[in-house]
C-alpha cells in the first residue's frame, strides 16, 4: 500500500512519514525533461520501490512529522483540500490526510512548529483548512517558519497559484500571528536547523535533525526522486536554477555521505527513508524500511 504511514527512530528523535498521495508509473521526462526510461532502467536499485520495470518513476506528496525533545514539528504539509490550483492533479482535492495524520497519533492542536522547505504549492497547504467559508489555521498553535529570501521570492510571484496559495496558505497564518520569518540557515532549537540549499526556489531549505550522535536530513525538493542520486545532472522541471540545484544536489549528497545521515527525500515514494552512499562517480539511495503505523483511506 503506497499511502502507508511508517516510523524511523533518530536518536532520541521520532520521524513519522504522514502520506497526502503518490502516484506511480509516471513516465520520467514528465517531472525530469533530461530523463527518459533507459535513465531510470539502467539503475537496478531503483526497483521495486522508487521505480518499475519499465523505467517509469513513483513520486510522493507526504509530510514528515518530527517528535523531537518534547516538541512536535510538521515539515512541508502537502497540498491541502478543496484548493484551486493549475494543476488538475492538485486541484479541488479530497484527501485523508487529517485521519491519517490523526491515526498516527497526532492532534493539530498539539503541533509547535510547522517547517517549510519552501513554499511551492505542495509544501505549506495543510497550514490552512477551510471553516464556515474562512481560511484558517490547521495547526493553531504552531509557529510556522518561513525563510526569508522564500517569502519575498513567492511574494513577488505573480502567477495564478502564487496568488491563490497567498490567499488561502499564507496570508491567513500572517493574518494569525503564527509567522516567524528567518534567515536560510537558521538554528530552530532542539536539534534542528535549517540549512540554504538554493536553486529550486531562491530561497530554498533543507532541515537537518541532530539527536545525539545521530543525524538526519530531510531534502525538500534538492532531491525530487533517487535516481538523481545517481544522475545528479537530471534536473526537475520547476527548477527555478538547473544549475544552482545541481551544484546544491552534489554539496548535499556528498554531505549525507560524509555525516552518515539518515536521509528522508520529500518525494521519495514508497521507501522514503534510507541512507546515501558512493557508487562509483555518483551516488546511490539505500532505503530503510520504517516501522508500520496505521492509517485510513
Amino acid at each position: 500500500m503506497t499511502e502507508a504511514t511508517q516510523r524511523w527512530t533518530v536518536g532520541e528523535a521520532r520521524i513519522t512519514s504522514v502520506v497526502e498521495a503518490q502516484t506511480d508509473g509516471i513516465p520520467p521526462a514528465l517531472f525530469l525533461p533530461d530523463a527518459d526510461e533507459a535513465t531510470v532502467r539502467r539503475h537496478a536499485w531503483l526497483l521495486p520501490h522508487h521505480a518499475d520495470e519499465a523505467g517509469c518513476i513513483g513520486l510522493r506528496v507526504q509530510a514528515f512529522v518530527v517528535d523531537v525533545a518534547g516538541r512536535l514539528v510538521v515539515v512541508d504539509p502537502c497540498v491541502g483540500n478543496g484548493r484551486v490550483r493549475e494543476a488538475p492533479f492538485w486541484h479541488m482535492q479530497n484527501w485523508p490526510f487529517l485521519d491519517r495524520f490523526a491515526a498516527a497519533g497526532f492532534a493539530p492542536a498539539d503541533v509547535d512548529m510547522v517547517v517549510h522547505t519552501h513554499l511551492h504549492t505542495d509544501h505549506l497547504g495543510w497550514d490552512t483548512h477551510l471553516r464556515d467559508g474562512h481560511w484558517v489555521p490547521t495547526f493553531p498553535h504552531a509557529r510556522h517558519i518561513y525563510v526569508d529570501a522564500e517569502i519575498a521570492a513567492r511574494r513577488a510571484d505573480t502567477s495564478f497559484d502564487a496568488r491563490h496559495l497567498h490567499a488561502d496558505a499564507i496570508a491567513p497564518i500572517f493574518d494569525a500571528g503564527l509567522a516567524d520569518v528567518v534567515e536560510a540557515d537558521a538554528d530552530l532549537g532542539s536539534g534542528l536547523r535549517l540549512a540554504s540549499t538554493p536553486g529550486h526556489t531562491p530561497g530554498h531549505a533543507s532541515l537537518w535533525l541532530t539527536s545525539g550522535t545521530d543525524l538526519a536530513l530531510v531534502t525538500g525538493d534538492v532531491l525530487h526522486h533517487p535516481v538523481q542520486c545517481a544522475e545528479p545532472a537530471l534536473s526537475f522541471v520547476s527548477d527555478d536554477d538547473p544549475a544552482t540545484a545541481e551544484a546544491t544536489r552534489r554539496a548535499t549528497l556528498a554531505a549525507a555521505v560524509d555525516t552518515g545521515a539518515f536521509v528522508l527525500g520529500t518525494h521519495f515514494p514508497t521507501e522514503p527513508g534510507g541512507r546515501v552512499v558512493v557508487d562509483g562517480a555518483a551516488w546511490r539511495f539505500v532505503a530503510e524500511r520504517g516501522a508500520p503505523v496505521p492509517a485510513v483511506g
